[in-house]
């Protein structure tokens, strides 16, 4: 489909500032917060930030809604094995493949694909259909590179030398009553993630028109600054501590309601981050319990790694930081306990919170929830996935930093890393049946053929920042990777079961450490 005139002539005076260098930005890189556009639920209860408000508002990610879910097309391998080209086009339009439709109300999220080594020039044109109308049928690979500008535009969508051996389009694309996605040729590997709303009360259709530039900056200043709207009345409190051996050491008190809006670390050279452990409390509750590097997304040591909510400096001195807002309603602690072995002097800490009235209530009514991860570490189980967050109750899931070791195998292609071939698989709310089931581990974090064969990279919303191979630090094969899952945070209302497989049908060893990170209520 050819683009509208009005939209063309936008874009080329976007392309046209940005060669010249010319500042897009009429608004303030971070506003302060406006109400945000949310979908009520049938109680009138705020049930989701939709649309580029999901990064515009990201002061209202606690807000929970089991009433949106968070569900996935995908090519895995439906007779269990580790086929996943076989699973197919949902169906066809003529000649065309369709990889995902809905009907009702809902958003796409994330769209991702990969075939020779993140080449999708022969997968022809991907065509995007919301409520009966054509917004975009373009070639995929032009989409990827960002060829026809804002929003489709680096890093809301990256081609295969950005996100290794995959490519990605992660525009919110709201729609009233249905959506299509489909490519003019058969697909070997692709997910398409989307939200589908229990009503359309409030949903304003995706507008191609509107370049989101703002978003765009934020996006591209991640790891650089808060990403949240800025907040009147924020509290800094810094701190420089000592923690004995086996001891833990208070860094941050504050009274609600309110949240911690930022929390940013500096510990000396040389420090082993795996064993210094972030441990927060909420109203009473203990919430967070995390190895400070994995928690800033650089589980296996000192790495830069610059994501939309937490950033991590690999330079002697560097800070780590964390941008995830946590509210409370009475009152939050934050402690760093010590486990290396040894006593560590001089850790600088900065933690700000910002009262904030409406904290209260929606805590107590269940309406938000408190900040929490889940983090764990060991050796992987024969024939059983490798538990992300195994929980219960009401909440979401909005992302995971994980460190893995595994071995090289000999295969077809060469020596690959066949532990990664693992799917993620989410269960949710008591279901048999996984709500999202992927195609590799490399695939859930939007990268492709083993990260195109161990290429690092740390985007807004997903990295591999960490590759190590038989060095003093690693056996065979070691890497962290991460991801945010915000817009396509998946919701629950009595439990939830996010896994991931090691190797084809979980067949294959290795050592894993992962911190998810999730709204709750305990």
């Amino acid at each position: 489909m050819l683009v509208d005139r009005e939209f063309r002539a936008r874009a080329l005076l976007v392309r046209v500032a940005m060669a010249l260098g010319v500042a897009l930005l009429t608004v303030p890189a971070v506003a302060v917060a406006q109400p945000a556009a949310v979908l009520a639920d049938t109680a009138g209860v705020p049930a989701a930030v939709y649309g580029w408000d999901t990064y515009r508002r990201l002061d209202a990610l606690p807000y929970l809604s089991g009433a949106v879910q968070a569900q996935q097309y995908s090519s895995y391998d439906r007779s269990g094995g580790n086929k996943d080209w076989t699973g197919g086009c949902v169906d066809h339009d003529g000649p065309r493949c369709v990889v995902a439709e809905d009907d009702g109300s809902g958003e796409i999220d994330s769209i991702w694909f990969t075939i020779n080594r993140g080449d999708v020039t022969a997968l022809g044109n991907i065509r995007i259909e919301l409520d009966g109308k054509v917004i975009l049928d373009e070639p995929l690979q032009s989409v990827v590179d960002g060829a026809y500008g804002p929003p489709f535009a680096f890093p809301l969508v990256a081609n295969a030398k950005q996100s290794p051996g995959g490519v990605y389009i992660k525009v919110p694309m709201p729609y009233r009553n249905s959506m299509r996605v489909s490519v003019s040729n058969p697909v070997d590997y692709y997910h398409v993630t989307f939200r589908h709303f229990p009503n359309s009360d409030g949903v304003r259709t995706f507008d191609r028109g509107d370049l989101a530039l703002d978003v765009l900056a934020t996006l591209l200043a991640a790891g650089k600054r808060d990403p949240k709207p800025v907040a009147l009345g924020a509290r800094p409190q810094t701190r420089t501590v000592d923690i004995p051996t086996e001891n833990a050491v208070e860094i941050a008190k504050a009274a609600g309601p309110g949240s911690i809006s930022a929390l940013r670390l500096r510990l000396p050279a040389g420090t082993d981050t795996t064993g210094v452990r972030l441990q927060i409390r909420f109203d009473g509750h203990d919430m967070v319990d995390s190895p400070v590097g994995e928690f800033f997304g650089a589980g296996l040591g000192p790495v830069d790694v610059r994501s939309l909510l937490f950033a991590s400096n690999a330079e002697p001195g560097g800070w780590l930081s964390s941008w995830w807002p946590m509210p409370f309603a009475h009152d939050a602690v934050v402690t760093l306990r010590n486990n290396t072995g040894s006593p560590i002097s001089g850790i600088d800490a900065e933690v700000v919170t910002t009262p904030d009235a409406q904290w209260g209530p929606a805590l107590r009514s269940g309406q938000a929830g408190y900040f929490s991860t889940r983090s764990h570490s060991g050796p992987t189980t024969p024939g059983v996935d490798w538990p992300f967050a195994t929980v219960t109750g009401t909440g979401k899931f909005v992302g995971v930093s994980h460190a893995m070791s595994g071995r090289h195998v000999d295969t077809a292609m060469g020596k690959d890393a066949v532990f990664m071939e693992g799917d993620e698989k989410v269960y949710v709310d008591g279901s048999t049946t996984p709500q999202l089931h992927g195609t590799g581990t490399e695939d859930f974090y939007e990268g492709g053929w083993f990260f195109d064969y161990g290429k690092r990279y740390t985007l807004p919303l997903t990295g591999q920042p960490t590759v190590r191979v038989t060095d003093d630090r690693c056996p065979d094969y070691c890497a962290t990777a991460y991801r945010l899952m915000l817009a396509d945070a998946v919701g629950y209302r009595s439990s939830l079961r996010f896994g991931i497989e090691h190797g084809p049908v979980n067949d294959e060893q290795a050592d894993y450490s992962s911190t998810a990170f999730l709204y709750t209520q305990p």
